[in-house]
């Protein structure tokens, strides 16, 4: 039961954060072709959770220690925006533009996964 609990709170501010850039972002960028935002912390989030796990010496599943399921389960899954992904590329399918939607695809997915193996690396001992 207080694994949930961690969960939630990171949970709280994994979402208030990923709140934060992408008002951050559409202040920065207004009117962009692409949503940089998402892209921003779905890769921030892959580097963070490819670091935490090498750091702690495992995939971080759930069930894990109190500080493994606040920080990966919580504080990234509220972080990330998989979801939003999803919801974006199909708006982009919807308006006709494939291109957009196979592009943040391949680069969300392309940058999403060597930054979780560099986090990794980073992370494990020599």
């Amino acid at each position: 039961m207080l694994h949930l609990l961690w969960v939630g709170l990171g949970g709280l501010l994994g979402s208030v954060a990923r709140y934060g850039v992408g008002r951050g972002v559409e202040a920065a960028l207004p009117g962009a072709a692409l949503p940089w935002a998402t892209l921003l912390v779905n890769v921030a989030g892959c580097l963070a959770i490819g670091m935490l796990a090498g750091a702690w010496g495992g995939a971080g599943e759930p069930g894990g220690s109190g500080a493994r399921v606040f920080w990966m389960a919580g504080v990234l899954g509220g972080f990330t925006t998989f979801s939003a992904l999803g919801l974006e590329v199909a708006r982009f399918l919807e308006a006709g533009a494939p291109g957009r939607a196979a592009l943040m695809l391949a680069l969300n997915v392309g940058l999403g996964v060597p930054a979780a193996c560099a986090g990794l690396w980073l992370t494990r001992p020599a």
